[in-house]
């Protein structure tokens, strides 16, 4: 049944961001490899009107981010320091919330707060736990909406809401700010460690003008520039 329900998700998903076959390397070594054998069916994709990406795996050609690039960790994840564990971050929803694969289990990554959650037990039930709840697991209802007024979103970038959810930020169209995915977890990364070194009761400050001196030049409709963030 779960393998029904992946080849359902990649039924609804876009064509595939690399038509290479993914890196045969020990990248995918262990449990990883049910990765692997899914990106060897579709090596990366978008899914659900953008909200859901999985990374492809090969070179630095490849549009947005590949797998091994997206887990260098001079990329983002140094940013966190000790905030953040060891795993194989392969996919993000609409908000740069990433799944990762640790063990045998895919966990679900909060950027904002760095907090780790298992989702599923593996990728083919993770694939079915997004069919089941594609909106909460990828932030659809937002991403669609958010693209009906400003049109798509472009590769490699996602919506950061400008005060974020942790504190009481809305999920709602009007909070959402276009970012490149790296920049957003980058910041996310430095807005973490400070909520860790917070004493109990203390009051988080923080000024969402930052979140808006990252936005993507190129993102709203009608800007004849285009995105130039991954040039």
């Amino acid at each position: 049944m779960e393998f029904d329900r992946l080849d359902k998700l990649l039924s609804t998903a876009s064509a595939a961001l690399s038509d290479a076959p993914p890196n045969s390397d020990s990248l995918f070594g262990g449990a990883i490899r049910h990765l692997y054998a899914l990106l060897s069916r579709r090596n990366g994709f978008y899914a659900f009107e953008s909200a859901l990406h999985v990374f492809p795996s090969g070179g630095p050609s490849l549009p947005g981010r590949s797998l091994e690039e997206w887990n260098e960790p001079r990329l983002w994840i140094d940013s966190y320091g000790e905030l953040i564990s060891p795993a194989l971050f392969f996919a993000e929803d609409v908000f740069g919330g990433q799944f990762s694969i640790a063990g045998d289990t895919v966990l679900r990554f909060d950027p904002e707060t760095a907090k780790s959650t298992e989702f599923a037990s593996g990728i083919e039930a993770w694939g079915a736990q997004v069919l089941a709840q594609y909106n909460f697991a990828t932030g659809y209802s937002i991403a669609h909406a958010w693209q009906v007024e400003n049109g798509a979103i472009p590769v490699g970038h996602r919506l950061i809401p400008g005060i974020p959810f942790c504190v009481g930020g809305d999920f709602a169209v009007g909070n959402m700010v276009l970012v490149e995915s790296a920049a957003a977890m980058r910041y996310w990364g430095n807005f973490a460690k400070e909520i860790a070194q917070l004493p109990d009761g203390a009051q988080l400050r923080f000024n969402p003008a930052v979140i808006e001196g990252l936005r993507c030049a190129g993102s709203l409709r009608g800007d004849s520039s285009g995105c130039r963030c991954l040039d």
